[in-house]
């Protein structure tokens, strides 16, 4: 048993302690080195691409959507002028992943069909906003520099994000079968 056919009331508590990580572990690493180390480790992606894997593309895209608003009114970051941009790649990357882990079943090809596509709608957002200001040379720069300054954190993304997925799905399903063996007996 997954978890996105869970009990309502588990999935609300881990959707929960999902947008909770993807405001504070933003937080941790801004504390520890700067605003700087964020853009580079892109903490807050990983709560949200956890959701989607582990909760479905509803959750994921709500957490997705909710975590930078919620991060901008509580903490001031992401900055305003990026809040946008980072709404829609969220946005993206928790629908994607939840979408494409239910329809694959594996969470290595939906995690990075998921990050390829969430970096794409961060860059049509930034294209769409620097065409509509007038400032068409830098849309692809500002784009490509995101993404040369995030490669530390895909690479993160990557090498730990399956692993917890799979412990948690794994928690998960020995939590229900002992349960189920215990009113067995």
């Amino acid at each position: 048993m997954k978890l996105r056919q869970g009990n309502g009331t588990k999935r609300l508590v881990y959707g929960a302690l999902m947008l909770a990580c993807a405001v504070l572990l933003p937080q941790v690493f801004h504390l520890t080195g700067g605003p700087a180390l964020g853009a580079t480790f892109l903490p807050m992606h990983i709560p949200v691409l956890i959701s989607g894997l582990l909760l479905g593309p509803l959750y994921g895209t709500v957490i997705g959507l909710t975590a930078p608003a919620l991060s901008f009114l509580a903490t001031g970051m992401p900055s305003a002028e990026r809040l946008p941009f980072m709404m829609a790649e969220l946005f993206v990357y928790g629908f994607a992943c939840g979408f494409l882990s239910v329809r694959t079943k594996r969470i290595y090809p939906a995690l990075l069909s998921s990050m390829v596509l969430g970096r794409l709608a961060y860059a049509v957002s930034l294209a769409i906003a620097f065409y509509l200001l007038n400032m068409k040379e830098t849309a692809p720069a500002a784009a490509w520099g995101a993404l040369i300054k995030g490669l530390p954190g895909i690479l993160l993304q990557i090498a730990i994000i399956p692993p917890v997925v799979y412990a948690l799905r794994r928690y998960n399903l020995e939590g229900n079968n002992a349960k189920s063996k215990k009113a067995a007996q």
